[in-house]
């Protein structure tokens, strides 16, 4: 089954736990959250550094969920809807930063180093995005083999 396929948390409840989580961590200095049709899409943050604002947004994509729970024999016939997929989503996204969080509080990593490909480059567009829509040719790397 799909993991956290039975949520049955809200994804604003969620979303509210990520937001309280970051914001907890004391580095972030702004947090927002987005809808988009009344849906929450994703939360956007900003991270201070001595010099600039270092802005990041994590999105939930919901659709892949849906897919992914309707090819899954062991997920119920009747957790195969849009509002079912969004819960799980967050809930994943969730546990995502709960897990990067807890890396950053012992300091084996910083908290620009594992949010980086949610860095916004532009006002819509994530140094992921960026780099995947230029497939990945910016990053210079040169293989014998590829």
């Amino acid at each position: 089954m799909i993991f956290m396929a039975t949520t049955k948390i809200s994804a604003e409840k969620t979303a509210g736990e990520i937001s309280t989580l970051l914001s907890r961590s004391g580095m972030v200095k702004y947090i927002q959250t987005e809808y988009d049709g009344g849906e929450i899409v994703g939360i956007s943050f900003i991270v201070m550094t001595e010099k600039q604002r270092v802005p990041f947004r994590l999105p939930a994509k919901w659709e892949p969920v849906l897919e992914a729970m309707k090819k899954d024999k062991h997920t119920p016939r009747h957790l195969h809807s849009p509002e079912q997929a969004r819960r799980v989503a967050w809930r994943q996204v969730l546990r995502w930063v709960q897990a990067q969080m807890a890396l950053i509080e012992i300091g084996m990593v910083d908290i620009k180093e594992v949010f980086m490909p949610y860095l916004m480059v532009s006002r819509d567009q994530t140094l992921y995005e960026q780099l995947q829509g230029q497939n990945f040719m910016m990053l210079g790397y040169k293989s014998k083999n590829v």
